[in-house]
């Protein structure tokens, strides 16, 4: 699982993510599984751009992490959701991820 230590490594991996992703859903459109971690990941997109963390609000609304592991555990594009979700918990906490 990739490790982030700081905002623009974990917006090269939201970017590589979101291509995975999209290509994924163009191979298989009627998967709601994917579908929703698309949209997710477009939504995370624009909270974050430059460098704004998520407020819990939108946190609360995020999945991704737990979609990956029950539906898309056997894709390679998992281990990078599951990094992400890491990244996004801790982001703002004290001692979290860094900004």
């Amino acid at each position: 699982m990739p490790s982030l230590a700081t905002f623009a490594e974990f917006d090269a991996l939201l970017a590589t993510a979101r291509a995975e992703v999209a290509a994924m859903q163009a191979a298989e459109p009627d998967d709601g599984a994917i579908d929703s971690v698309r949209r997710q990941l477009d939504a995370l997109h624009e909270w974050t751009r430059g460098g704004r963390c998520p407020d819990q609000a939108e946190k609360d609304r995020l999945n991704f992490g737990l979609i990956a592991s029950r539906e898309l555990d056997a894709y390679p594009v998992a281990d990078s959701l599951y990094s992400l979700a890491s990244f996004v918990t801790w982001w703002g906490e004290a001692g979290g991820a860094p900004r």
